[in-house]
């Protein structure tokens, strides 16, 4: 809601969010301004267009990939422990309401597209005896006991500052419903593929997607948070790769998605180095690694199919640009997404950014899991890039209880993030607790909501500026008309307003550093009128 914050004569300010965005047809894009070159007799203009947003849209739908596959239990009580400082992040400060919010659990369970008939990835009483695990369900496990009003309810949601479908207190409606996930499910964890089964598979009907398909709000700003300490292993419909393989009983099942995915010091590390079969031991910095980008043929892709249950000459994983433009399609602007990943990362050091200093890739020998292979005492494993604090190994050999507080690093779920830019943020799951994390995200999705500053100033330049108002297509994007009059800039700070028009305003208290507020300053009339549609952008062109 339009808040005037102050009225001098017949002048009313409404302060208005302003973050810089290229702005392309009738929609804005990313953070950074747009620029575009024009040739004239006196030489060649330079424009750049700005869209801000000068009626904040108070409307989030977060969905949570939570990772529940066995010895995930501590470090989803880290998160739920400290949930509130996200939802306390997002409280608007004049009345403590959280914007209209829609809350979603899925977890990392899809299976294997029936490679084993039994265990953790097998058909199971958990997942209806599906061979694709969860299908990305939205999870609400015990929905009445955790306070869901209604045990059809798939999401938890909150209007108008009212509790919709729950009652007390969303934080520990959230923390039951997530730890009900439980740490029973598949160690091939598909983390990325499971927010596709759940937000963009209408073309491949699978799960309740009917059902949880009225999730999303095309006005809705959307947030994506994962949480798991293995990398993704989505396979797509790759699935030959998976199995009880007899060439593969010298290495943990879940390695194949480390050897075959990743890349170290410029090679793939299905060729050489560990090799696949994996066959000796390989360390290298964790820096000099990434994930392979040479995805094979995925139907899941619209790209056929390979047999991946031999050596491929490519990753047969899904593409993780695939899964990220699928994802960046549900909205109309980049901008409208943000990306949160709890991982398998260096923690941060003094300065406040991952320290890589010490960080190994690693794959070496750990004690067989599976007790009943005698022949195999010992198997090679991907050890983990980074240990909680509290729990740091004591020698450089296997330790069961420091694996326990540990993570792999995430190279794909690292390359995911990196594919949203400034709307990405990667947080280490090896840290003492998650309160940086849980607030830092909320922050950001409630200055995504606010946009609230531009990163340069304008005040200089010659603009032209259009009020654009939103107008919802009946899909899951927003299209914008703009007024056919464009609105000036004020010609005088503290004069009445005979038409709408706008300021630019220094602010350091907002805006820290060399940033600007935008003001549009509308009539008494107009204000006395009502409030601009929520989402009201302002495009200004400026020279």
């Amino acid at each position: 809601m339009l808040r005037t914050i102050s009225s001098i004569g017949g002048l009313a300010f409404v302060l208005v969010g302003c973050g810089t965005d290229p702005y392309a047809g009738e929609s804005s894009g990313t953070w950074t301004p747009t620029s575009t070159t024009t040739g004239t007799s006196t030489g060649i203009i330079i424009a750049t267009d700005y869209s801000v947003t000068v009626a904040p849209l108070r409307k989030l739908d977060l969905v949570f990939m939570i990772d529940n596959s066995p010895g995930m239990a501590g470090k989803l009580a880290k998160m739920t422990s400290q949930f509130s400082r996200l939802l306390s992040a997002l409280k608007d400060p004049s009345d403590g309401t959280y914007p209209d919010l829609r809350i979603a659990i899925i977890d990392s369970d899809l299976g294997t597209g029936g490679a084993y008939t039994s265990g953790s990835c097998g058909p199971s009483y958990s997942n209806d005896q599906s061979q694709y695990g969860d299908l990305g369900n939205f999870q609400t496990r015990g929905a009445t006991s955790c306070g869901l009003t209604s045990a059809e309810s798939l999401w938890l949601e909150y209007t108008k500052g009212i509790a919709v479908n729950y009652l007390g207190d969303i934080t520990s409606v959230f923390s039951c419903l997530a730890t009900n996930t439980g740490t029973v499910g598949c160690g091939e964890e598909h983390s990325l593929q499971a927010f596709e089964f759940a937000l963009v598979a209408q073309n491949l009907h699978v799960g309740q997607y009917a059902n949880q398909s009225g999730f999303l709000r095309s006005e809705a700003y959307l947030g994506l948070v994962f949480l798991t300490d293995e990398d993704d292993c989505s396979a797509g419909t790759n699935d030959g790769m998976f199995g009880d393989k007899a060439e593969l009983l010298g290495e943990s099942a879940s390695l194949r998605c480390a050897t075959r995915g990743h890349r170290c010091d410029g090679f793939n590390l299905a060729d050489l180095g560990p090799g696949y079969p994996t066959t000796a031991a390989f360390t290298t910095d964790f820096i000099h690694c990434a994930a392979r980008t040479d995805s094979c043929p995925n139907t899941a892709d619209g790209k056929g199919s390979t047999d991946t249950s031999i050596p491929t000459p490519c990753s047969p994983l899904k593409s993780v640009a695939s899964i990220a433009s699928e994802l960046k399609a549900l909205k109309d602007a980049d901008e409208k997404i943000l990306v949160a990943g709890i991982f398998g990362w260096p923690r941060k050091g003094s300065d406040g950014n991952p320290d890589f200093t010490g960080a190994q890739y690693r794959i070496d020998r750990v004690p067989n899991p599976n007790s009943a292979d005698t022949a195999h005492p010992e198997v090679y494993d991907y050890w983990p890039v980074c240990y909680d604090p509290d729990h740091l190994p004591k020698s450089s050999g296997f330790e069961a209880e420091a694996w326990g507080y540990g993570a792999m690093g995430g190279l794909r779920l690292s390359s995911f993030v990196d594919a949203f830019g400034t709307s990405g943020l990667k947080y280490s799951i090896c840290e003492r607790d998650f309160s940086d994390a849980m607030q830092g995200i909320g922050g950001a999705l409630a200055r995504k909501m606010a946009n609230r500053c531009v990163s340069s100033s304008i005040d200089a330049k010659a603009c032209t500026a259009h009020v654009m108002h939103p107008t919802a297509d009946g899909t899951r994007t927003v299209t914008y008309v703009a007024d056919a009059a464009s609105t000036p800039k004020c010609a005088e700070v503290g004069a009445p307003v005979i038409r709408d028009c706008y300021t630019v305003v220094s602010d350091p208290t907002l805006c820290p550093g060399a940033q600007y507020v935008i003001q549009l300053n509308r009539t008494e009339a107009e204000i006395a009128a009502g409030p601009l549609d929520a989402g009201t952008k302002l495009r200004l062109s400026c020279k």
